[in-house]
């Protein structure tokens, strides 16, 4: 760990001074911290004003109900190809998933941390599931967007708990 000494504004430090007060946050320091690790995960060194960049596209930020309404006059079929589509288009343009084979399950992981850090939802993956939680949506585009990325069909399994869904990859069948 190496230390550092910053200035910052005093509109900043009172911002600062009352998330600590009210315990929004342990210090100032850590918030500072945690604020530069997002500014290096979103890659915010290649934003621009009005413009926000990230691996390799352009990231818009939308209210989770606009998100819904566009969805809504779609088919799920229409909204399973449009994931399907959204991830193959994903595959080309960013550069960290260049010559990454993602048929091999250990490579999802990749690919599950860029979905969170785009603030999709929480994912993990246990062997061929990857489990879905808080994601605003719809199933029919997850199951899409996993089947293009990773070449695979899957399977929805409804969890007992709001807001989980499991997604179990299908075996490929031999012929």
């Amino acid at each position: 760990m190496k230390e550092m000494v910053i200035t910052i504004s005093d509109n900043l430090h009172k911002y600062l001074t009352f998330l600590e007060k009210t315990r929004f946050i342990k210090s100032k320091e850590e918030a500072l911290s945690t604020a530069l690790e997002f500014y290096k995960k979103l890659a915010m060194h290649d934003w621009l004003p009005n413009v926000y960049r990230m691996g390799g596209g352009r990231v818009l930020l939308m209210d989770a109900v606009m998100l819904s309404d566009l969805f809504h006059g779609l088919s799920n079929t229409e909204i399973f190809n449009a994931g399907k589509a959204s991830a193959f288009k994903r595959k080309l343009t960013n550069p960290f998933f260049r010559d990454v084979d993602f048929s091999d399950t250990e490579n999802w992981s990749i690919v599950l941390s860029e979905l969170e850090v785009m603030g999709w939802g929480k994912f993990s993956k246990f062997r061929n599931e990857i489990k879905a939680e808080s994601c605003p949506l719809p199933i029919p585009y997850l199951e899409g967007y996993f089947e293009g990325m990773f070449g695979i069909s899957f399977e929805r399994h409804p969890s007992k708990f709001p807001n989980i869904n499991i997604f179990v990859a299908k075996k490929k069948s031999k012929k």
